[in-house]
């Protein structure tokens, strides 16, 4: 009786952590892909759904001794569970319809907070509030003599279902299951985690049966595909929608206006086939400067009539890179046959790989780079925008090689925020490349060579060449490039590019800071305002915030002995999360594709948390003594990780031999969470053995002290979430705040050393 009650509990815990893991990874790809894939996304969402389960937790921590009847709650939380992940989704791809959002827009900062901070409460409320629930049930059911160990096993083994559940989506459920598939799957798990809690109610054991029943059969039957279809064509109400498709990089759409192609990636308009005049801009400038283009890199882009401008010039290769084989394939599938014809032609290369690992490998040289991308609005984009990527682009140029990368400009007048960016864009280069410069207009075009002396806006000189070669154009010819690089407006971009701008870095982003600012001129004026406030910080003011935390946690220590127990689970739970982010915007920058190894990066966090966990069991049970000895170790070494993470990011970003084994390195870089998780499961249990051998308040129940901490863990991970990931990181760069977390972490190490274990 006893053991069949320990593993109900155990299951009822793998399951909880399973969903929660999966269905975080659900919405987060869901949302962002309505986000248009910015970063700042993955932070808000995060701190948006760690908000809610601290909410959850904490709420039921204070309540939790009232509950008698912990099964009847269990049961009706995990019926939620079984109905809400499905209609999640269906809310969330159908919510820029629902606040009037027209598609390929992008959303403001402000409304995606709302939007984030409203969709996930539901779900992330339940979810915390069951962790707190579960310890209640097993504090009921007295299966321990150490009440902390039961709620130790609670933790590991919800743990080790979020570990396998978070690996069996990156590496399984993602290849062959579309999102709304794996959602019901997930709901199938959680209503058998109902059946379990009433398997001595016949009938609502046999109602939970019925559901499951039903869900297996709407597989099969196509239910559940027309109703993932139905979702679909409503997010897209008002679209000829071709097809839309999640591929493992990211979501795909095609549209169709009259005979105008569109494609979509990730909720934003990636290229339509209407562009001649950006395609030709884009193409002909950095193809005319050079005396004999012979090789071409393509960066993004060739669907849409770029492949076709470049070959009027008979190169002898064009290497056309685009990461995701699905945009090509679909393509294929859709676009009129013209448009797909260069893709045929023997002179062009497709390669379906990662821009800057194919600029690093390659020993190919290139007399014109062309960067045919957006805007460096996310961290994903931002990277061909950089320092270290310019200086990777000038080892595959040849003597004579020239560059071209367009960003959003005005024609004739440039705001504060438009000329910061353009400066950090043209500053940039400059660093780099001797000669750059740039050609105004809605797109501003920067172009750059190696050699000093290559480059002319002279447009008598680019119409001869235009006419020697023979080139055939729309736009770029006699009627259009005199008024396109007249005088007074090249002048007028000069005169504002020779202020110095910022440097922009991969550790650094500020490119994509400044983008940030450009792109909330149109949304929310006191989001730019505050933006604009705190670009003055500098990481010496930021190291203030530990010692206040050393001084304000002195003080409180005085009248709660165990606070700065507390104050470290809410600190490392801060530090934890900043960690996880690093990961993913440094394999976002180092591989291109943080969108599908999200659900690796955070398994392996889960996986270590299981491990640390187990190894605090342990502890607790052989060496009660000295838990709060190992504890203080533990919180040393969450002080010393940070200082790791910037050297094992160059490292690996640098080393010529990870670069040519890209799958399995990247693979072991998504797994570096698995240390902070570690830290993390360590000191949670041995947080809650103390703080209930060390309260003066022992009435207090260990499930009471479990929610507690678990919120003040969630609390603090939603701070660093949302301040980190949307603020700091594009303000000082990832080292200083990697520095910042341990500079705070030392200072609750310092409070630790006061705490006495007697």
């Amino acid at each position: 009786m006893i053991e069949d009650k320990k593993n109900s509990i155990i299951k009822l815990a793998f399951i909880l952590g399973f969903t929660s893991i999966v269905g975080q990874v659900l919405l987060l790809r869901e949302l962002v892909s309505i986000f248009y894939g910015n970063e700042t996304a993955y932070a808000i969402i995060l701190a948006s759904w760690l908000f809610w389960v601290a909410v959850g937790s904490f709420t039921f921590s204070r309540i939790v001794d009232r509950i008698k009847k912990t099964t009847f709650v269990l049961s009706n939380f995990y019926f939620i569970l079984y109905l809400i992940l499905p209609v999640n989704i269906f809310i969330c791809r159908n919510i820029k319809n629902i606040i009037n959002i027209p598609i390929g827009e992008i959303i403001g900062i402000i409304p995606m907070c709302i939007v984030s901070f409203t969709l996930v409460a539901p779900l992330t409320f339940v979810l915390g509030a069951m962790f707190t629930v579960i310890c209640r049930f097993m504090d009921q059911s007295r299966l321990n003599h150490n009440p902390a160990i039961g709620i130790v096993n609670i933790y590991i083994w919800e743990s080790i279902g979020a570990a396998i559940g978070g690996i069996l989506f990156s590496f399984l459920l993602v290849h062959i299951l579309p999102a709304m598939h794996i959602a019901f799957f997930v709901s199938i798990l959680n209503i058998a985690a109902f059946m379990i809690l009433n398997k001595k109610n016949k009938i609502i054991f046999k109602l939970g049966l019925f559901f499951v029943l039903l869900t297996l059969v709407a597989f099969p039957a196509g239910l559940i595909s027309k109703f993932d279809e139905f979702s679909r064509q409503m997010q897209w109400k008002g679209f000829d929608l071709l097809t839309v498709k999640d591929s493992i990089y990211g979501n795909i759409a095609i549209a169709k206006l009259g005979d105008e192609y569109s494609i979509y990636e990730n909720g934003l308009l990636s290229a339509t086939t209407k562009c001649n005049l950006e395609n030709e801009e884009i193409v002909h400038y950095p193809l005319l400067e050079h005396p004999e283009p012979k090789n071409i890199l393509l960066l993004g882009n060739g669907l849409t009539g770029g492949i076709n401008e470049i070959l009027k010039y008979a190169p002898n290769q064009v290497d056309y890179i685009e990461l995701d084989p699905e945009i090509i394939e679909v393509a294929k599938v859709y676009f009129d046959k013209e448009l797909i014809l260069p893709l045929e032609d023997k002179r062009v290369n497709v390669i379906n790989t990662d821009a800057r690992l194919f600029i690093k490998r390659t020993a190919q040289k290139y007399d014109v780079v062309i960067i045919n991308l957006s805007d460096p609005y996310t961290a994903l984009i931002n990277r061909y925008y950089s320092l270290e990527f310019y200086r990777e682009l000038n080892k595959i140029l040849t003597q004579n090689g020239v560059i071209a990368l367009s960003v959003s400009s005005s024609e004739n007048y440039l705001n504060k925020e438009n000329k910061n960016f353009l400066r950090t864009i043209n500053s940039t280069l400059k660093k780099i490349f001797p000669e750059v410069k740039a050609i105004p207009g809605d797109t501003n075009i920067f172009l750059a060579c190696k050699k000093p002396g290559t480059l002319t806006l002279d447009y008598n000189i680019l119409i001869k060449r235009l006419n020697e070669r023979g080139i055939e154009t729309k736009y770029i010819r006699e009627y259009y490039l005199p008024f396109k690089l007249s005088k007074d407006r090249i002048a007028y971009i000069e005169d504002i590019l020779k202020v110095e701008g910022a440097i922009n870095m991969d550790t650094h982003p500020v490119g994509y800071l400044y983008d940030i600012v450009l792109w909330s001129t149109h949304f929310n004026t006191k989001f730019k305002n505050l933006i604009e406030r705190i670009q003055g910080i500098k990481f010496r003011h930021l190291m203030v915030l530990p010692v206040l935390i050393l001084l304000i946690g002195y003080i409180y220590k005085r009248k709660y002995p165990t606070s700065p127990i507390s104050l470290s689970i809410m600190t490392t739970g801060f530090s934890e999360i900043i960690f996880q982010i690093i990961v993913i915007l440094a394999f976002q920058t180092l591989y291109g594709y943080a969108y599908y190894k999200i659900g690796l990066i955070m398994a392996s966090f889960m996986a270590g948390l299981v491990l640390g966990s187990i190894a605090a069991k342990k502890v607790i049970l052989n060496s009660n003594e000295r838990v709060l000895k190992f504890y203080k170790f533990a919180q040393g070494g969450i002080c010393l990780y940070p200082f790791i993470l910037p050297f094992v990011f160059i490292f690996f970003r640098d080393t010529v031999t990870l670069q040519r084994f890209t799958g399995l390195f990247a693979g072991t870089f998504a797994a570096l969470p698995v240390i902070a998780g570690f830290v993390g499961g360590f000191q949670y249990p041995l947080a809650l053995h103390l703080c209930y051998s060390l309260s003066k308040k022992k009435s207090k129940t260990t499930s009471e002290s479990a929610g507690f901490l678990y919120a003040i863990d969630v609390l603090g991970a939603t701070i660093g979430a949302l301040i980190t990931g949307t603020i700091l990181i594009p303000l000082v760069g990832i080292n200083a705040v990697a520095f910042l977390c341990a500079g705070i972490n030392t200072a609750v190490f310092l409070l630790l050393l006061l705490v006495s274990g007697k």
